[in-house]
């Protein structure tokens, strides 16, 4: 007999409409989960009691991605092209300043230090956005380095999380540069089948997974002389992937697709573990919690989300 797949500990509902974006914010004293909707409301849910408390509704533009810096700067990202940043006013957000990037595409920001956001610009560019000034204090024109290939549009930036500052920037044409932020150079370009929609890095295990249109996970390994090999082809039932996200401890990666399934991968062996089809829908975000979430007794809890508009919430291979 067949094993089912199992159920997600908890489903939040509302009238939030598709979600493209979550985020985990917890503390000793709170346990939230903050929604990201296409309708550009961000919904804050409390995961003690499984409702919904607050929501923060300014403009109508797509929240792309969401970030908490010292729990002090929240960050929303827009399709739009703004960055939003609001400052924490006891348990209020007061909205400090909108910047206009001039962006306009899916690509998600990321967090690269306690004072600087990594967001996506156009002509092939991405900026360092520090939250001390609110300006971007420096880009990464790849156009400057590369100029006999156009590369489009960024796709996805992945910080790497390693002591000499390492970036991954996929671009339109399947290019993925391995930059250097302090040097502001590329130490390798990787030339990839197809435009990469996803992108994650583990740095446990030195190994990029790469998410595009076709029916294939590509994974590459990160050498010591900072060049990348490929390692495996990960074939899927179903082509399209949104997004990759990899859990901390560096065991699991969750993979969200276009048919709306969750896959879990196992890092040592890039084996598939399970299939979700909880959502009906494409997925367009999953996170996992840094911090233990006492509400669910889970040091690892998996949220995902997308267009059918509901967040599930997952304890898997936590043993």
């Amino acid at each position: 007999m067949a094993i089912l797949p199992p159920d997600p500990i908890y489903v939040l509902r509302g009238d939030m409409g598709p979600v493209h974006s979550l985020l985990f914010r917890i503390s000793p004293y709170i346990e939230h989960l903050y929604a990201g909707a296409q309708s550009g409301n961000i919904h804050i849910w409390d995961l003690k009691k499984h409702r919904q408390i607050c929501k923060l509704a300014t403009v109508e533009q797509q929240c792309l991605a969401l970030h908490i810096i010292d729990d002090e700067f929240l960050i929303v990202q827009r399709k739009g092209g703004t960055i939003d940043v609001w400052n924490a006013n006891g348990s209020n957000w007061i909205h400090e300043k909108t910047i206009d990037t001039n962006y306009f595409g899916f690509c998600k920001s990321q967090i690269m230090t306690d004072d600087i956001v990594l967001i996506p610009l156009s002509n092939s560019q991405v900026g360092a956005l520090s939250l001390k000034t609110q300006e971007i204090v420096y880009k990464l024109d790849a156009l400057e380095i590369l100029q006999s290939k156009p590369l489009g549009e960024v796709m996805a930036i992945k910080n790497c999380m390693l002591e000499n500052n390492i970036i991954l920037v996929a671009y339109e044409s399947g290019v993925i540069g391995l930059w250097d932020v302090k040097r502001r150079n590329v130490h390798y370009w990787l030339d990839t089948k197809s435009c990469p929609m996803a992108m994650n890095f583990d740095n446990h295990w030195m190994q990029a997974i790469v998410g595009n249109p076709t029916d294939q996970l590509e994974v590459f390994l990160l050498t010591k002389n900072h060049e990348f090999t490929h390692k495996a082809s990960i074939p899927l039932k179903n082509s399209g992937t949104s997004i990759i996200a990899s859990r901390p401890d560096s065991k699991v990666f969750a993979v969200g697709g276009w048919d709306g399934r969750l896959r879990i991968f196992s890092w040592k062996t890039l084996r598939p573990l399970v299939v979700l089809n909880q959502h009906r829908s494409t997925i367009f975000d999953i996170v996992y919690s840094k911090d233990k979430v006492e509400a669910c007794n889970n040091k690892n809890l998996m949220a995902a989300a997308g267009k059918d508009g509901t967040v599930s919430l997952w304890d898997l291979y936590n043993q």
